[in-house]
């Protein structure tokens, strides 16, 4: 299912590229675009932008995917990066054994294609099911187990490899897809946001009596920080309970908070670059400012997909081994097809694997063509995993 809040529309893009993580996580990337666009901006590069107006794609390697039991290919140049919003019922501060990552609260993947120069997100629910390893506190370990998504940031030894390990669940799911790197923030930085804009207005959705009666369904309200911090992350005892209707409350909520957010930089040019500099010290990320630039030369002239969101089947269920019952989500294995077909161009294969070893490097041929001075990206390295226990989920 394509989100209809974001449309086509080509002028948007600067409003829409902080649609790129979670309600914090989002909205913290869209700041640092903000803030290296204009800095890119300022700088011209006749060279580079010659380059790359120049550039025609006459040889890619071709890279596969297994959906559903079929093998399909692709050879568009796509750069695919997973924004992680963490829910804060972990202890990631803590070092060595008494690590314990939080739940991964939001995820959102962007796919940037720079054949035919569009880019798209898929918004992915937290309860899905899928496979996930059991990392240990050392990243090493080899078991693995169906899981809600959201618990692959439960495991590791530190923010990193949770991070790490979602991003390996986030691509099991979508078949084996490349995800080039992550970002990570906790969903508390919502009330620094919310605060740095004066509140924010919606029009609520769902019924908050049980956890906050001053938030009326069906009633516009000014969120103060604490109410935006309940807004976004409450789901139990709010509405259907459904991750999906919390989803949508997001999507509100960011919608409405990006429209504040250029009213105040307009009020304020030093505003974006405060708040984001508070916010830098909270991310996780295997990012460089160098990655966003690339993402922003990509995304700046091309067509926006819009959000995407897999249709599928909410069950209840007991996979967590704690005895209760948690909310369970299958995707609908046609959907995961239909989306990742239309974002990655995807043709069913009938051909052998090849030898991966003669296969060109694509991430060498952006560096060596976009830039004079480069660094390789950082690889997330996930090791397989031994058995541990299970997580508990932590819901609100």
């Amino acid at each position: 299912m394509q989100s209809s809040l974001w449309g086509r529309n080509g002028k948007q893009i600067k409003i829409f590229l902080a649609v790129a993580g979670a309600v914090a996580a989002l909205a913290v990337f869209w700041f640092a675009l903000r803030g290296i666009e204009r800095a890119v901006t300022s700088k011209s590069h006749p060279k580079q932008e010659a380059k790359e107006e120049e550039r025609k794609v006459t040889v890619g390697a071709k890279k596969k995917i297994k959906l559903n039991g079929k093998t399909y290919t692709y050879d568009h140049r796509i750069e695919t990066w997973l924004f992680i919003g963490t829910d804060g019922s972990g202890d990631e501060d803590a070092q060595g054994e008494d690590y314990i990552g939080s739940m991964a609260d939001f995820l959102l993947l962007a796919v940037v294609d720079k054949t035919d120069k569009t880019y798209g997100f898929i918004q992915i629910n937290r309860d899905t099911i899928t496979d996930v390893t059991m990392m240990q506190k050392d990243g090493s370990g080899l078991a693995s187990a169906e899981l809600q998504i959201c618990t692959a940031h439960w495991y590791g030894g530190n923010p990193q490899q949770s991070c790490e390990n979602t991003v390996e669940a986030v691509s099991k799911l979508l078949g084996g897809v490349t995800i080039e790197g992550y970002y990570g923030i906790g969903m508390d930085a919502m009330p620094t946001l919310n605060h740095a804009v004066g509140g924010v207005e919606v029009k609520v959705i769902g019924d908050f009596s049980k956890v906050d009666p001053t938030l009326k369904e069906g009633e516009t309200v000014l969120l103060d920080d604490e109410q935006a911090y309940t807004y976004v992350r409450g789901r139990m005892n709010v509405g259907d309970g459904s991750n999906e209707q919390r989803m949508q409350r997001q999507d509100q909520y960011m919608k409405a908070l990006f429209t504040k957010v250029e009213q105040t930089f307009k009020k304020n040019p030093k505003f974006l670059n405060s708040l984001y500099s508070q916010l830098d010290e909270e991310a996780v990320t295997n990012t460089k400012g160098r990655d966003v630039s690339r993402i922003i030369s990509s995304m700046a002239g091309g067509e926006s997909r819009g959000i995407f969101q897999f249709e599928g089947e909410t069950t209840l269920g007991q996979r967590l081994g704690d005895g209760i019952d948690h909310i369970e989500f299958f995707p609908d294995e046609a959907s995961v097809e239909k989306i990742m077909k239309e974002l990655y161009h995807l043709e069913e294969s009938d051909e052998p694997e090849e030898d991966e070893s003669d296969e060109i490097d694509e991430e060498e041929l952006d560096e060596s063509e976009d830039y004079d001075e480069s660094e390789d990206l950082d690889e997330s390295e996930t090791e397989d995993s031994e058995d541990t226990d299970e997580s508990e989920d932590s819901e609100e």
